[in-house]
């Protein structure tokens, strides 16, 4: 065996990491089945007996037809954040089209570059736990891959010298080293620079942690929550089935039931739109609450002056894979509890919550609320435990131009009286009237004309109009932010206050557990409309039948096992994904706490053990002098043990096998070595030791008459079978000496 035999094979396993995450990344798993079987034909097919490879022309004529194509589809839609899937498709796709080729190792390093790219470009669109084994792997099989490379470059450089060199003599061709030692010692060598390279990476992971913001989403995330609502972008929505969390639902008598309609559990507020970024913005907090709880997820932490009542549900959240520090919660939260000391961060004008992650390491995995579904405006006085309710929301922009005309027409057909003024002084009638404009509005958009999809790629965009315009007069087809959007919009645009929620929306219910499954796909968004100085009421233009008819058509078999790999992924995103400065902090702060501690535990175990010893031989107060010096004998001794041995290795590895009598008396060989090294004239290990003598007489030839001597006893005790008495060893010792101190000094420079 050669450490060349399966260069090859370890290229192709190259590509095929990279593809695979890509395809995980992008979730492009059809094109990565594609790419993943040609390259696997590859190795049959350029590389089989036959070799038949493609021309380098016609390699180089589809390469440019590849980049052409996907250059023309990336201009149908030039959206920044799909710059880098279109590299990294065509970066796989070119490094699984020169496995056709008949390469050279420089052509080879180029596929390693391709693949480097590849996942390279992958690393921007996703942070799965699966993503992140395919990237391990990759990188470890590329340190290989490139040591490989350098052999193969030197064995191919070495044998075209030789051919140059003997080229009219016939000389064997020259053949790569074979045997079990090279191909040991090169997997050891690749083996340390793995590992150092993962040590360097990880030490530079904690040294950089990542940017706080973005809330932990990647580029060209497509599933999953989102604290915003950005209407500029049309493709198709990947549906995924990975579990984020369980929601267990339990009624003031503590049971867990079902609860008749899906449960929205709010995560983001976004009250106002922006028409140049296309965006739901959130104005801002306008004051903060903390509210720490101890690690106890049963003692609850009231988040302002209202204990929770007999009539509170219970909702308690397990993480699978999410780790955010966002809380997802049902309306209207009365306190909260964690299984873990943490300090929460609660918003009285949203009712909005978040893990400050001040001093802790990872997310939670836990928490429970305690949840008023339909609290009365005392209440929720007292949960945000205000003076005054709330500032009116700002002016939207909505009260003029289309979306209001919009909103005329269809109060005008369906309900003509709520466009009557209504007369000061009767607020409950206004509230009630708030209601029932956005009742009409939801009626309205859960009719015929307007259909749910997930494929928004049929959406077209205008730089001269309103994407919620569009939505609402032209188009009428999208998913639920589009819907959401429509309905905000058209109640801002008749004085009505409304805002946006981003979050969740449990409709999967597992009656053997009892509690609700939410998944990836059930990110969601709503409306909720003012109707009170305090409250707000739900409302979501998304039929409940559509979402549990496309929950029901997500379902596979495979989601019954999918918890296995959820904890870990959790893991993941909590541990890793979710390594920012704050956790750095908490990080370095418990490594110096546990540091300190362990010291002190340490020295306050060596003091109980000297006082115990102590007494027990009733050495008195002189005692611990005499354990300290007993200690210090024991650690020279150990160390002397220690030198003994490395030493004899080192005898028995120079001379090979021998038996240990002549290993302890040629040791004098090992110093004649190291004398030959200091005086520049290293012993190579294919020459014999009188050979070596003859080269060193040559240029020291004061210190090969010096070791002359030594060399021919060296000689008689290896293959002579001589013994040497205790005289002769002191003699011995005192001329290496004088060696060693000879090959020290430079040499005398005679006339």
């Amino acid at each position: 065996v050669n450490p060349l035999s399966h260069y090859t094979r370890h290229l192709r396993r190259e590509v095929l990491l990279a593809i695979a995450a890509y395809a995980v990344a992008l979730r492009a798993f059809e094109l990565g089945f594609v790419l993943a079987i040609a390259a696997i034909a590859s190795g049959y097919i350029a590389e089989g007996p036959r070799g038949r490879t493609l021309p380098r022309w016609l390699a180089t004529g589809g390469a440019a037809l590849i980049a052409t194509w996907m250059v023309i589809t990336f201009l149908d839609d030039p959206a920044a954040e799909n710059t880098m899937s279109v590299v990294g498709r065509l970066a796989c796709t070119l490094a699984t089209l020169r496995l056709f080729e008949k390469r050279t190792p420089r052509d080879d390093r180029q596929v390693v570059v391709l693949s480097v790219v590849t996942v390279v470009a992958s690393a921007l669109y996703s942070f799965q736990l699966l993503f992140g084994v395919l990237v391990v792997a990759f990188a470890a099989q590329t340190i290989h891959l490139i040591m490989l490379n350098r052999l193969q470059s030197g064995f191919e450089n070495a044998r075209n010298d030789r051919r140059k060199l003997v080229a009219d003599v016939p000389v064997p061709p020259l053949e790569p080293v074979t045997g079990r030692t090279p191909v040991r010692q090169f997997r050891l060598l690749v083996l340390g620079c793995v590992l150092a390279s993962f040590a360097a990476a990880s030490m530079v992971f904690v040294i950089f942690p990542r940017a706080s913001e973005g809330g932990g989403r990647s580029l060209g995330a497509r599933t999953g929550f989102a604290p915003r609502v950005d209407l500029d972008r049309n493709d198709r929505i990947e549906q995924s089935n990975r579990e984020v969390f369980t929601v267990r639902w339990e009624d003031p008598r503590g049971e867990a039931i079902q609860w008749p309609q899906p449960l929205l559990l709010r995560g983001a507020v976004l009250d106002r739109w922006n028409p140049g970024t296309r965006r739901w913005v959130d104005t801002g907090r306008s004051e903060s609450r903390m509210v720490e709880t101890d690690g106890d997820i049963g003692e609850y932490e009231r988040f302002g002056g209202l204990s929770a009542p007999r009539t509170a549900y219970t909702q308690t959240v397990t993480m699978r894979s999410l780790a955010t520090e966002r809380v997802f919660a049902r309306w209207a939260p009365v306190a909260i509890a964690c299984d873990e000391s943490r300090t929460f961060i609660f918003d009285p004008r949203s009712f909005e919550i978040e893990d400050s992650g001040t001093g802790r390491l990872g997310r939670f995995s836990t928490y429970s609320l305690k949840v008023l579904p339909s609290p009365n405006q005392n209440e929720l006085e007292r949960i945000t435990a205000r003076g005054v309710p709330a500032a009116p929301m700002r002016s939207s922009g909505f009260e003029v131009g289309e979306v209001r005309q919009e909103a005329e027409r269809i109060l005008g057909e369906q309900a003509p009286e709520l466009l009557e003024p209504i007369p000061r002084g009767t607020e409950e009638e206004a509230w009630r009237r708030n209601r029932r404009i956005a009742q009409v509005f939801t009626d309205h958009l859960r009719g015929t004309d307007f259909f749910y999809t997930l494929d928004l790629r049929r959406i077209v965009r205008r730089e001269d109009r309103d994407p919620i315009v569009v939505f609402l007069k032209d188009q009428r087809f999208g998913d639920c932010k589009y819907f959401a959007s429509a309905l905000c919009a058209l109640c801002q645009s008749m004085g009505v206050e409304a805002r946006m929620l981003t979050g969740f929306v449990a409709v999967e219910y597992d009656d053997a557990l009892d509690h609700y499954v939410v998944r990836e796909s059930n990110a969601h968004a709503w409306v909720e409309v003012r109707t009170g100085p305090w409250s707000w009421r739900e409302f979501d233009p998304t039929s409940s039948e559509i979402l549990e008819e496309l929950q029901a058509s997500r379902r596979s078999w495979a989601d019954d096992f999918r918890w296995i790999y959820d904890r870990f992924d959790f893991l993941w995103n909590s541990r890793v994904v979710a390594f920012n400065g704050d956790t750095q902090a908490a990080l370095a702060e418990d490594a110096s706490t546990f540091a300190s501690e362990r010291l002190r535990g340490v020295l306050a175990s060596l003091q109980r053990l000297a006082t115990r010893v102590n007494r027990y031989f009733m050495l008195g107060p002189a005692g611990y002098i005499w354990l300290g010096v007993v200690t210090s004998a024991i650690v020279i001794a150990f160390i002397a043990g220690a030198s003994f041995i490395r030493r004899r290795r080192r005898v028995r590895a120079t001379l090979g096998i021998a038996p240990a009598s002549i290993i302890r008396e040629a040791a004098f060989y090992l110093d004649l070595l190291e004398a030959f090294a200091r005086a520049g004239c290293p012993k190579p290990s294919h020459v014999t030791p009188r050979t070596h003598l003859e080269t060193v007489r040559l240029s020291r030839p004061d210190l090969a008459a010096s070791a002359a001597p030594l060399i021919d006893l060296f000689y008689e005790v290896r293959f002579g079978g001589r013994r040497l008495d205790a005289a002769t060893r002191r003699r011995v010792e005192g001329e290496v000496r004088e060696v060693l101190d000879s090959a020290a000094r430079s040499p005398e420079v005679t006339p």
